[in-house]
């Protein structure tokens, strides 16, 4: 095993990507060889005084980039040749370069959808766009959060979700992630409150963090935020804002039922708290219950995006506004990155309206129903929250396992899950459990090798952490 012990204290931003970029680093400057063993995620984050899952986000976002390769039972590897050395000498966005690899770990880590045809459809639709008349348009500044064609497909196709048909009331954004760091830019000011579950969206931590807000999570039950929760914080201290996943909750895959989406929504309203309303995984439950902005909608921002749905790779999110906040909301789209790119949100208004969305969302509910399948034979015996049509699960651990524990163990044969403590908010979660993502591993076969290590794993007794050498 590489003697490897990076160092972090000077590099700003998440400690995950510190950690990755000072590997990418060593890689180019010949510190590690291609073909080193790097430390186990154990080790590595015993020496470096970080959590497991830090160090695991880490190693994933290294394998993204091309820096590392990994073996199930052996560990994680670097990798690195001269051509990628000299590539990365000449730029630095190199390292996102990911070259073809024989790979076989099982990335449970990311809540991303499966591939599916999506490569194929897009390369018809590019072809199709290149003929466009119009083409020139789409290369030019937007200023009105999207192109009115855009943003009145995007209406419209809302529509099914009860929510105003009025394209005046779109912003579009570079995915779900830029979407809440707008809303919350413009909402909020330094030191206001921002109310969560007690597991959620580990983003969101990061971006109240980094705009000086203060944060707490609600408790939660089976069906998600509990009512008297959040109102016995609105009567003490009532937040600015409250952020929810109400359909397939993240981490936890709570569904809200529709008569407490409406509690939630009234206690909002009395309050006068503002409600940021994540609905990017609620396309996979064809039958849930309507967003919580049906029943707030002066003050609700209903976000999705077109990543989870039709490609990740599209950046294209957009926010349902209130009409009196929707000035703010622009600006501060402009203020972060000007405007979505208008040609990627070309092809997702014609996949909106030619029904190929609504045939990649079937395909993906379908898609994630035999993963779950799979997920209940290889894991029977265990205790886990999900739902038949999610791409992804919450693993509880046994007494005899504490989640970061176990991330290290099963990271040791190549697989990558997240422990609760990535999503908890303060001290108000306190389950031992790890998410389980089903979408992220390129095929069936590699979802049930994946499981059956986790499965293998649950039956192990807890090792104590090994010394680093």
């Amino acid at each position: 095993m590489t003697i490897w012990l990076p160092d972090i204290t000077d590099r700003r931003g998440p400690k995950y990507l510190a950690i990755s970029d000072a590997l990418a680093d060593d890689i180019r400057e010949g510190n590690i060889q291609s073909g080193d063993r790097l430390p186990t995620h154990r080790d590595l984050a015993y020496h470096l005084g970080v959590t497991v899952g830090t160090v695991s986000r880490a190693y994933a976002e290294a394998e993204r980039r091309g820096l590392t390769y990994g073996e199930v039972g052996r560990g994680t590897f670097a990798k690195a040749n001269d051509e990628w050395r000299g590539i990365y000498a000449n730029n630095d966005t190199a390292f996102f370069k990911k070259e073809p690899s024989e790979s076989n770990t099982v990335d449970f880590g990311l809540n991303m959808p499966a591939a599916g045809e999506r490569a194929a459809v897009l390369s018809e639709t590019l072809t199709e766009l290149a003929r466009s008349p119009y083409l020139d348009d789409f290369l030019s500044y937007q200023t009105e959060g999207g192109m009115a064609p855009h943003r009145a497909a995007i209406a419209k196709w809302l529509a099914q979700y009860h929510l105003a048909d009025n394209p005046a009331q779109i912003v579009i954004s570079n995915g779900a992630q830029h979407a809440l760091t707008i809303v919350l830019m413009a909402m909020t000011n330094p030191g206001d409150l921002v109310a969560t579950e007690a597991y959620t969206y580990p983003a969101i931590h990061g971006l109240t963090q980094q705009l000086g807000l203060k944060i707490t999570g609600l408790e939660m039950d089976d069906l998600g935020i509990v009512p008297a929760a959040f109102e016995r914080l609105c009567q003490t201290r009532p937040p600015k804002i409250l952020y929810c996943l109400p359909t397939l909750q993240n981490p936890t895959t709570a569904v809200m039922p529709d008569e407490r989406r409406q509690e939630i929504a009234a206690i909002a309203l009395h309050y006068n708290v503002l409600i940021m309303d994540d609905d990017v995984y609620g396309y996979l439950v064809p039958d849930a219950p309507q967003p919580i902005s049906v029943y707030a909608p002066k003050n609700s921002f209903f976000i999705s995006s077109a990543s989870k749905f039709l490609a990740p790779g599209l950046r294209v999110g957009f926010i349902h506004c209130p009409l009196q906040y929707v000035d703010q909301i622009r600006t501060c789209l402009q203020l972060t990155s000007w405007m979505a790119p208008p040609l990627m949100c070309e092809v997702e208004r014609r996949w909106l309206e030619d029904g190929t969305a609504d045939r990649f969302i079937d395909w993906h509910r379908q898609e994630a129903k035999a993963r779950q399948k799979i997920a209940k034979k290889a894991l029977a015996g265990a205790d886990f929250k999900t739902h038949p049509s999610s791409y992804h699960l919450w693993l509880k651990m046994p007494e005899h396992w504490r989640a970061e524990n176990f991330v290290a163990r099963v990271a040791e044969e190549g697989v990558t899950v997240l422990p609760s403590s990535s999503f908890a908010i303060g001290n108000t979660g306190t389950e031992e459990a790890v998410r389980v993502c089903l979408g992220s591993p390129s095929s069936k076969e590699k979802v049930e090798a994946g499981l059956t290590i986790l499965a293998r794993a649950l039956e192990e007794t807890q090792k104590t952490p090994g010394v680093f050498i």
